[in-house]
């Protein structure tokens, strides 16, 4: 397995937890969906999430997963 298709298996090991965030905070599964979108694609780019361990992994798409679901309560 190449690094890209072991980067697209950890953001799918990651975007139902992260889309849950975003529904969670958001109440509304098409925002949320919008939300939790940009933010792993966020995460996709982010050279230092690569290098976390995978306990510190699931904090950081949390952390991404609320920034971009304020981001979108914000833009409403």
């Amino acid at each position: 397995m190449n690094r890209f298709e072991q980067q697209v298996d950890v953001l799918k090991s990651v975007e139902g937890f992260c889309y849950s965030v975003c529904v969670h905070l958001l109440n509304e599964e098409a925002i949320a969906a919008k939300a939790a979108k940009a933010a792993l694609l966020d995460l996709y780019r982010d050279k230092q999430f690569w290098t976390l361990e995978a306990s510190e992994r699931e904090k950081a798409v949390q952390r991404k997963a609320v920034s971009r679901a304020v981001e979108q309560l914000k833009s409403r």
